[in-house]
């Protein structure tokens, strides 16, 4: 739950309100927000969703949300930028760009100070900041949407667990039917298991924000 707060002040801050469609709209009347982020989200929409359903298992079944994977993500974000800069796709979503950064340097701080204390996970905080980068203009519904899916998911504990038992029982048979023995997930571990896997209401405020048309 201290991560919604973190989320909540995120979507406060001035610097993630959204830009005025009666202000930002171009020549032909259509908003610039949706011609801006147009090309990135659809490229977001191919590249996320294997990586946050990667995220959700590893998460519920190990507590762990890999640094590799999180480098992988803003390198991509990185990549994709210097590929519209070179080809020449369009001006940069430079608005969009700078509303990332901002909520995502907010998120770090905050995270940051947190895991310091050790009330949050440092691969929660890195996750939501590099989603930031990807998700631009829409970074205030993404952080929205994950904070309430984090309430549903504290609520929710006793399915929860329920539901990272089972799928730790499938991963522990499936071992057994490959012959290669996965490792133990933190469901079957002699100490009980601790915290909310977050990386699932990550992934469901990205979700929300790539397929909501």
């Amino acid at each position: 739950m201290i991560l919604n707060t973190v989320l909540a002040i995120c979507v406060v801050s001035g610097v993630l309100h959204e830009p005025s469609l009666s202000v930002a709209r171009g020549a032909a009347g259509v908003p610039r927000k949706a011609t801006l982020m147009a090309v990135p989200l659809t490229f977001a929409a191919v590249v996320l969703p294997p990586v946050l359903v990667w995220v959700v298992f590893s998460d519920l079944l190990y507590r762990r949300i890999a640094n590799h994977l999180v480098l992988a993500l803003l390198a991509g974000w990185a990549l994709h930028l210097g590929w519209m800069a070179w080809h020449d796709a369009g001006p940069l979503p430079w608005p969009a760009i700078g509303r990332g950064a901002a909520a995502a340097g907010i998120v770090l701080v905050l995270g940051y100070g947190l895991f310091a204390m050790r009330w949050v996970g440092a691969g929660d905080v890195k996750l939501v900041a590099v989603l930031c980068l990807w998700l631009g203009n829409e970074v205030s519904a993404f952080l929205v949407v994950t904070s309430l899916a984090g309430g549903v998911l504290a609520l929710g504990m006793p399915v929860l667990r329920a539901t990272e038992l089972f799928l730790a029982r499938r991963v522990e048979q499936l071992g057994g039917w490959l012959r290669r023995p996965f490792p133990t997930p933190m469901a079957l571990r002699s100490h009980a298991l601790s915290g909310i896997p977050y990386g699932f209401a990550i992934a469901a405020g990205a979700a929300f924000v790539l397929y909501r048309g």
